[in-house]
């Protein structure tokens, strides 16, 4: 985050820094998108392939949405799509299922490598799928509905949910024609399946070993697609890869819940610094930055609102602490909340079941930051606490010795000129009366006041004055 650019000879500062950095990632991400929008040879049919590796998300309904729509636009032979995912998003599942219903390219899914599994949301992808494939070793299912850490739902919210989810579930099958009561004991039940238990079941197709032996097996295959029945032609055909975009990329990366959860600490702490110790910008640079790109990835998540005021609370309590340094109460408070709230940023602190979201944040993530915040915190209430045992230097004590002059008579009180500076003054010694316009010199200060005498009697002042300490 901490980055200097020089033009022409000359340091910028951060806020020209932020603005440069903002303009370059516009004129960036439009070059990509620009880029990504130049539609594709459609003289030779092809085959798109995507890969759907992790969480389903709103970055990644928008990919499949765009890899569709462009299969459509160029007449592309099919859209393959390799898939690995624990589940994810109903919101994003929804849009993906209806932008896959309303395909004129035959869609291949295909839940590869062996070891993969098209967990919870991946069920509803592979269903919805004009061919729907597995490789060996894989699996498929356990669709409940769950929080967005895998805890269980409500009674009330469960039901309402699985019902939802239901619904969609045989939609799919009618319109597929695939087993709806097979799919739907992937709700009510949680039910799971392997690749033969799936195409026992009539869930799936065909199990192939890999995307060679799947296109050979597919190819010829009559399926019905919105626009009417279709013949599958596989063979021979260029498989294409659809690259995700910069800003796809992006999104992605910003939608792990571990990423989210480092930059909304790093900003909320360059934040407090800022607000500490204002001045500087770098706190607010690095701040904004940080907190900008975590509320990026809080649009790609499934955000407890609880936590996130948690973690706000966290940082009022250690930005009074920082204050006021005590005994550690605030800061104490302040680490509670913040653990809290890292557990609740995405959901509860109930243990994830096998078939649950990955929208979780690390626990070695969050005893990892909450050491580094405690330390660091420490550290710096120690600095706060050394410095206000030393004070701040005096500008008044520097004073002490400094000739003046005095600009009202003292008798003995009167107000005289040091250093360019009023003081109100006292003769030091009594019964010495000291006329307007004399030079004097400055003994001692008492508060705002300085205790004078003439020149050649200042010494003698200060002696006595000792002498009286």
């Amino acid at each position: 985050f901490f980055c200097v650019i020089i033009i022409h000879g000359k340091v910028k500062p951060p806020m020209t820094v932020l603005r440069i950095i903002s303009i370059a990632a516009f004129v960036t991400l439009m070059i990509q998108y620009g880029l990504s929008t130049i539609p594709l040879e459609s003289s030779t049919s092809r085959i798109l392939k995507v890969e759907i590796r992790g969480p389903i998300q709103p970055s990644t309904a928008s990919y499949l949405e765009r890899v569709i729509e462009k299969a459509d636009g160029t007449g592309s032979s099919a859209v393959l799509i390799e898939l690995d995912t624990p589940g994810g998003m109903l919101g994003p599942t929804r849009k993906i299922v209806t932008t896959m219903m309303a395909s004129k390219t035959p869609i291949i899914t295909h839940v590869t490598p062996s070891g993969a599994r098209a967990g919870s949301a991946g069920t509803f992808i592979v269903a919805a799928s004009h061919i729907a494939a597995m490789s060996p070793a894989t699996n498929i299912g356990a669709a409940t509905p769950v929080g967005a850490s895998g805890e269980d739902l409500g009674e009330t919210m469960e039901s309402k949910a699985s019902q939802d989810a239901a619904a969609l579930l045989r939609s799919i099958a009618k319109e597929r024609g695939r087993d709806s009561k097979t799919l739907e004991s992937t709700i009510f039940r949680s039910a799971s399946f392997t690749s033969e238990e799936a195409l026992t079941a009539g869930i799936i197709d065909l199990i192939s070993d890999n995307t060679s032996t799947l296109l050979q097996d597919v190819d010829g295959l009559k399926i019905t697609t919105s626009s009417g029945s279709v013949t599958i032609q596989t063979l021979h055909i260029p498989v294409v890869e659809f690259e995700r975009t910069m800003l796809e990329k992006f999104l992605d990366a910003m939608g792990n819940p571990n990423i989210t959860f480092i930059l909304l600490t790093i900003g909320s702490i360059a934040l407090t610094l800022e607000f500490l110790q204002p001045g500087i910008m770098i706190g607010a640079f690095v701040g904004i930055l940080a907190m900008g790109l975590a509320f990026v990835g809080l649009g790609q998540l499934p955000v407890n609102w609880l936590g996130v005021g948690l973690l706000a609370g966290a940082v009022i309590l250690f930005f009074v602490e920082a204050q006021a340094p005590g005994i550690g109460l605030y800061m104490a408070g302040g680490l509670i909340c913040f653990v809290l709230g890292a557990f609740l940023l995405f959901g509860g602190l109930s243990t994830p079941p096998l078939h649950g979201s990955a929208f979780a944040v690390s626990t070695w993530v969050i005893g990892s930051a909450s050491a580094v915040l405690a330390g660091s915190l420490l550290l710096a209430l120690k600095a706060f606490a050394e410095a206000a045992g030393k004070g701040m230097p005096s500008h008044a004590a520097g004073i002490v010795g400094s000739v003046g002059v005095a600009r009202t008579n003292l008798d003995p009180l009167g107000s005289v000129q040091v250093e360019s500076e009023l003081w109100s003054a006292e003769a030091s010694e009594e019964g010495i009366r000291i006329v307007a316009g004399e030079r004097v010199i400055v003994n001692r200060i008492d508060g705002l006041t300085v205790f004078v005498s003439r020149i050649g009697e200042g010494k003698k002042s200060s002696e006595k004055e000792e002498t009286k300490t």
